[in-house]
């Protein structure tokens, strides 16, 4: 299979275009300044659109949704455009959990209605929105892939810090915060990009995908401690007088997301596309701290 990756270099990228070279698959990288089909001469069947302006907590871009829609609608209409002009099959999409929502009360399902709250959510949104009506038009296969947050080997942002957090050999007070967050393994998550790119119920779906392995902010810590060999050492502080703490050092986005309850529920992928994760929970963050 021949297929043309954006955001081959990136944290998703770059492990997805390993994984699809072990399987035999011709990848090829598309540039960001060059959007010609000239530049991409062959046949091509899958065109996996990964590149977008991540999520971040503190934007300082002065029009906050301009900032997101330029590349997260405008850019992905004109990669859509260079697939249909290179008459790719199939356009596999990375979109994100939060265009479900911030929070979940029962785990998200993909009939969920959708309920963005930020303008990165929004954006992808409306991204997944303009991209079924001109795939439609065009006659081309669509996936879309909302995933929760992602961690591997090389992860940054917030994760990233919850893990230095994690390493020092201090006690922490979240023994007691027993919400419910769903994440996904680089490694489960390229798997699952590889089969959307070949299976042929994945046409026209939309999946939310995880570790299947959903865990509290303290099983989250034992976890990452456990695979750097080190004690749990967690101790219980009130969770509303932690979000306090949080809120009064001004990191109230960070307060919901180790408090809150975030699940999505994998039932659609591994029922019609028969997708089970290829690595647990605990592997995953056992490879996250290899040296």
């Amino acid at each position: 299979m021949q297929v043309l990756v954006t955001g081959a270099s990136g944290f998703v990228g770059h492990a997805l275009c390993r994984e699809l070279v072990t399987h035999d698959h011709a990848c090829t990288a598309v540039r960001r300044g060059a959007l010609e089909p000239e530049h991409y001469p062959g046949t091509y069947d899958c065109m996996i659109h990964l590149a977008g302006r991540a999520h971040v907590m503190k934007d300082t871009a002065t029009d906050v949704y301009q900032a997101y829609a330029m590349v997260n609608i405008d850019y992905t209409l004109k990669v859509a455009e260079l697939a249909r002009q290179l008459k790719v099959k199939r356009f596999v999409f990375l979109s994100s959990v939060k265009v479900n929502g911030e929070a979940s009360v029962h785990p998200f399902i993909e009939t969920d209605t959708a309920a963005p709250l930020d303008a990165y959510g929004q954006t992808k949104l409306e991204a997944e929105l303009v991209l079924k009506k001109f795939c439609a038009e065009h006659q081309m296969e669509l996936v879309i892939i909302r995933p929760p947050l992602i961690y591997g080997p090389g992860v940054k942002a917030n994760f990233k810090q919850l893990i230095k957090l994690c390493l020092l050999p201090v006690p922490l007070p979240f023994a007691s915060i027993s919400n419910r967050r769903s994440f996904v393994s680089l490694n489960n998550l390229v798997d699952f990009i590889s089969l959307c790119c070949i299976h042929p119920q994945a046409a026209d779906q939309t999946f939310l995908i995880s570790d299947d392995q959903d865990v509290s902010m303290a099983e989250l810590i034992k976890a990452i401690r456990s695979a750097n060999k080190q004690k749990a050492m967690l101790f219980s502080m009130p969770p509303g007088l932690l979000e306090s703490i949080l809120k009064l050092t001004g990191k109230s986005g960070l307060a919901s997301r180790l408090f809150g309850t975030l699940q999505v529920d994998i039932s659609k992928a591994k029922t019609l596309l028969g997708w089970q994760p290829t690595l647990s929970f605990h592997a995953g963050i056992a490879r996250v701290l290899e040296k």
